[in-house]
């Protein structure tokens, strides 16, 4: 029978979205359908709300995100005064416990 350790042999790693401009991708998906081109439209609708000084962002987190490697996106736009609030699920926190 498998034990605990056999599953958690692979390391999640954390993106570090410094090393990445991911502006171009999510430009040219303004043309394309779907998902991409909501991405697209939510980036720049963010480019808008992050240069309006009188507009409060409030980042919402649901799910186990920082195990799935987005816990340095979180801290970096923590740290960059990209979100003025967080609202989170306990998902989240309890991660925090490993």
């Amino acid at each position: 029978m498998a034990q605990k350790k056999d599953y958690l042999k692979e390391v999640i790693e954390h993106i570090d979205i410094k090393k990445h401009n991911v502006v171009p991708l999510v430009d040219a998906m303004e043309n394309m359908a779907f998902t991409a081109r909501d991405l697209n439209r939510a980036a720049r609708i963010y480019d808008m709300m992050l240069r309006d000084k009188n507009c409060g962002i409030i980042l919402t987190l649901a799910g186990s995100l920082f195990s799935a490697g987005l816990k340095k996106v979180v801290y970096d736009m923590i740290m960059n005064n990209m979100v003025d609030a967080i609202v989170s699920t306990g998902a989240i926190i309890v991660d925090q416990d490993f």
